[in-house]
């Protein structure tokens, strides 16, 4: 593969949710002149902001994931024996990735139940909005279960390197 396009991949989710938050910023401000200088609010801006936001919220968090950036509470684990921490551990790893692959399938549902589900200023499918859920959980889940597998080999976690 090209070194481009591995770049492309490496950074997917911080290209995607921040492409979102550009577009989440200039719809607002967009509204923003509209209602304020000229006197005809644009309707159709709060609408895309949204559907720019959840599309920031739910992949942004697939890049926290990705970077290891989520808060996590050890202090009982630390506590545990070498073996008991390395099972509880392993079975937390499942239950979190059951738990994002449950949520995964849920938003693959929403997605496709919501096509002929317009939005109501631009008539747009709401599927646009539940994308963004369903992308970020995927990622999400593949994420977490990289950052699983890692730590089950014993091979220390490092954030991507930048560039």
């Amino acid at each position: 593969m090209r070194p481009r396009a591995i770049l492309l991949l490496r950074n997917f989710e911080e290209i995607v949710s921040g492409t979102a938050l550009i577009i989440v910023v200039l719809s607002v401000c967009w509204g923003v002149v509209t209602r304020y200088v000229t006197d005809q609010p644009a309707a159709w801006s709060g609408e895309v902001a949204a559907i720019g936001f959840a599309w920031v919220t739910f992949v942004g968090a697939a890049a926290g994931f990705k970077r290891g950036m989520h808060v996590s509470i050890d202090m009982l684990v630390k506590h545990l024996p070498a073996t008991g921490r390395r099972l509880f551990e392993g079975a937390l790893d499942l239950l979190v990735m059951a738990f994002c692959a449950y949520v995964t399938w849920l938003a693959l549902g929403f997605t496709i139940d919501n096509w002929d589900n317009p939005t109501s200023v631009l008539r747009l499918p709401m599927s646009i909005v539940y994308a963004g859920v369903l992308l970020g959980f995927a990622l999400i889940t593949w994420r977490y279960g990289q950052a699983a597998l890692l730590r089950w080999r014993g091979t220390p976690i490092q954030p991507p390197e930048e560039g």
